[in-house]
């Protein structure tokens, strides 16, 4: 065999599994394309659902305080944080349950920073209750009421507050020192938050449930207020941790 024809068998040969090799690429990348496009929308639990409304009241709650101490800067903060931090985690959520609500939520949640950034604290207040309604409603028609009034949820409620809340305060502090004020308060408010939903759900909890992890969450809500040491507080909540959802926090 001449040398030309080996040329050329070699070059039809390269160009043959060039084509080959490209075709089997653009398959499996339009397979994997196909594979993401097919890929569910992260959805998240019930108690995940309303442990984050009740952070988005706790940061409205933060917003307030900061208008009435006249720290405008941290008001505002408190008042984005809803937007940066929640809606886009909850947003799907929202939709399913009613998109009408989701728009209206929007509008009045953005309307609420302008406003907190104006000072009028009579105002601010009026749009905080008007946004409270409006995230009672996302829950009431989220979430059943046999759901929400069932003691596992309530508990579960309770325990992804006080994960949150230690973690921000744990990250606020430094040798008993705050040194991220705006986390510090998360921490507060989250733990308010927490006692507040166990407070309110007394007859749907055990009398042991009641003294239990009220009592507990209030000594550590004044060991905040005390800037304790955070290790001390996390180990607290790893333990009720254990006691609501076992095994992994155990």
């Amino acid at each position: 065999m001449s040398l030309k024809v080996v040329s050329t068998i070699f070059a039809i040969s390269i160009i043959y599994f060039t084509i080959i090799f490209s075709s089997s690429s653009l398959y499996l990348d339009s397979n994997f394309l196909f594979s993401v496009e097919a890929q569910q929308p992260f959805t998240i639990s019930d108690h995940e659902f309303h442990a984050y409304l009740e952070q988005m009241i706790g940061h409205l709650d933060a917003s307030i305080l900061n208008v009435q101490n006249n720290n405008s800067v941290l008001a505002v903060a408190h008042a984005l944080h809803p937007i940066e931090e929640i809606v886009d985690v909850i947003n799907s959520r929202l939709i399913q349950t009613n998109e009408t609500l989701t728009k209206e939520f929007s509008s009045k949640l953005n309307k609420y920073v302008q406003t907190v950034r104006s000072d009028n604290l009579n105002k601010i207040v009026i749009e905080k209750r008007e946004l409270e309604k409006l995230l009672s409603n996302a829950l009431e028609q989220s979430i059943s009421l046999e759901k929400r009034t069932n003691r596992d949820h309530i508990l579960n409620v309770t325990a992804d507050l006080i994960t949150i809340a230690s973690e921000e305060y744990a990250e606020s502090m430094s040798q008993r020192k705050i040194i991220n004020l705006l986390e510090y308060q998360d921490g507060q408010q989250f733990f308010k938050r927490a006692i507040n939903l166990l407070d309110k759900s007394q007859a749907y909890l055990s009398e042991n449930d009641n003294k239990n992890y009220l009592t507990r969450l209030n000594k550590l809500t004044k060991g905040i207020d005390s800037k304790i040491d955070p290790s001390e507080i996390d180990m607290n909540v790893k333990d009720m941790l254990c006691e609501i959802k076992k095994g992994f926090y155990c």
